[in-house]
């Protein structure tokens, strides 16, 4: 499948979902140059985003078994053909921020659709 094909189906699955698929800023936090005496600045890029919430990750996991530490963990598909989401990337869904723990892509290297854990 030609990574065309795959962003439009994934964009036509987005759009079938309707009001679960819902509109969410990732927010990529970037370091800028050292300052003595001031510090690094941090610049903050919005990307606009549309995401829907799953149970459970789709992808295979050996560890389901095992116990879990610390707060539970929230899962996502989200489309988002603008940047490559990354663990510590913010998530602002409905006011509430979150944290990208993990993202996975899940459409062959096309680079639109993804699986995102966040707490």
């Amino acid at each position: 499948m030609k990574q065309l094909d795959i962003d439009r189906m994934v964009r036509r699955l987005f759009n079938a979902a309707g009001e679960l698929a819902v509109l969410a800023t990732l927010k990529r936090k970037t370091a800028g140059s050292y300052s003595p005496g001031t510090g690094a600045g941090e610049t903050v890029e919005d990307i606009p985003i549309r995401l829907v919430r799953i149970e459970k990750p789709l992808r295979d996991s050996g560890n389901e078994t095992a116990p879990r530490m610390g707060e539970p963990l929230h899962y996502a598909l989200v489309e988002c053909a603008d940047i490559i989401p990354r663990a510590d990337d913010d998530l602002l869904i409905a006011g509430a921020g979150f944290t990208v723990v993990q993202a996975v892509s899940l459409d062959a290297g096309a680079g639109i659709l993804y699986e995102v854990a966040y707490r």
